[in-house]
């Protein structure tokens, strides 16, 4: 696998998804090996949870640490695997390297990248050269949301196999454990993501100031190569608003078992990981009105709300009566549970892996 920065201890939904995948595909009988970047591999080069991870540098820049560590890492890929699997939009840009030799090659879609408010015009047509890529090099092409599948349908004449991300069991820990002071059961809002312009957190701001809500909002999360945008946000945070950086494993674990809501206000989105943790972890979601999020409560729709209006939701939500927002978590936790397996999806990800070697071997 190439095309993140590392499995474990760095946060993005592609670094989640392999750390969840990789593992489960060993279990299934497939030898898996990470190619990381080294500078965001805490666990070094060697086997983790049964994964080989490899180190390969690159430079470390917003517009070419993605582009440059593919290109160094797909080569060595090729010396060694039966299946290449490129994840997300510009690492696609070097999936016909697999196809030049005959070696079958797998791309995962993660969402529609050039849309992404972080890029200027370069970088735009950059992630859209990869996204034609996606569509025309490899043997096999997933996308882990119904959108980005008749996007590629629509677009590009290309069928993907939709397999979704998934989501873990998350056992309660206290919420002490989460190392925010101040905040008690049930008495805050939610939210985690990676602090980009596409997350919407500026607007959620302007709504949360606007509804009088008494509940803080604790906003979860870091910016690489961001920082400039993570300063605008903490200028702009108004009283009640918690930036309070990235939290993994434990810490992150209580502050989803103890809010009274989780909150999404994202633009874009491949499909929400982040949503589903919540969901898993019984909280009620409140989630911008975009596909991937359509796509989502459609199997639940009162385990949440899709909001327009974020002063009146939240202002709504400040009044909520308990037993209302606990049966909202209660359905979307049966939701996810139920249709978001991280077992299902490695074994629908090793079917693909065999259909993508069968059409090498025709």
């Amino acid at each position: 696998m190439v095309g993140l920065r590392a499995p474990w201890g760095t946060e993005g939904g592609v670094e989640r998804v392999v750390g969840e995948l990789a593992p489960r595909l060993v279990t299934l009988g497939c030898e898996v090996t990470v190619y990381c970047r080294r500078r965001y591999n805490p666990l070094g080069a060697g086997i983790h949870h049964g994964v080989h991870l490899v180190d390969v540098d690159t430079v470390y820049s917003k517009h070419l640490e993605a582009i440059v560590h593919t290109a160094a890492a797909t080569p060595r890929a090729l010396l060694h695997a039966d299946v290449v699997h490129i994840h997300a939009t510009g690492p696609s840009l070097m999936s016909w390297m697999p196809r030049l030799v005959g070696r079958p090659a797998v791309v995962t879609l993660h969402g529609l990248d050039w849309q992404r408010q972080k890029w200027g015009r370069a970088a735009r047509l950059v992630l859209q050269a990869g996204a034609w890529s996606a569509a025309t090099f490899p043997h096999k092409l997933i996308a882990v949301g119904e959108h980005l599948k008749t996007h590629y349908e629509q677009t590009y004449g290309v069928s993907p196999t939709f397999i979704p991300n998934g989501v873990s069991p998350i056992p309660p820990v206290p919420l002490s454990a989460a190392e925010v002071p101040g905040l008690t059961e049930r008495g805050f809002l939610l939210f985690v993501g990676r602090l980009v312009p596409e997350k919407g957190l500026e607007r959620l701001m302007v709504g949360y100031a606007a509804s009088g809500t008494t509940l803080p909002l604790v906003i979860v999360g870091g910016a690489t190569h961001m920082d400039a945008y993570a300063d605008k946000l903490a200028a702009l945070a108004p009283p009640g608003v918690m930036l309070v950086g990235p939290r993994f494993g434990e810490a992150r674990d209580a502050l989803l078992s103890h809010a009274r809501a989780f909150v999404l206000p994202s633009h874009l989105e491949g499909f929400p990981l982040a949503a589903l943790e919540a969901m898993e972890s019984g909280l009620p979601v409140l989630l911008s009105d975009i596909p991937p999020h359509r796509e989502l409560l459609s199997g639940a729709p009162e385990a949440g709300w899709l909001v327009e209006d974020w002063a009146m939701r939240l202002a709504a939500l400040n009044d909520a009566a308990d037993a209302d927002l606990i049966r909202r978590g209660q359905l979307g936790r049966s939701l996810v549970r139920s249709q978001y397996s991280w077992d299902s999806i490695a074994e629908q990800t090793m079917a693909v892996y065999r259909e993508a070697a069968a059409m090498c071997t025709r």
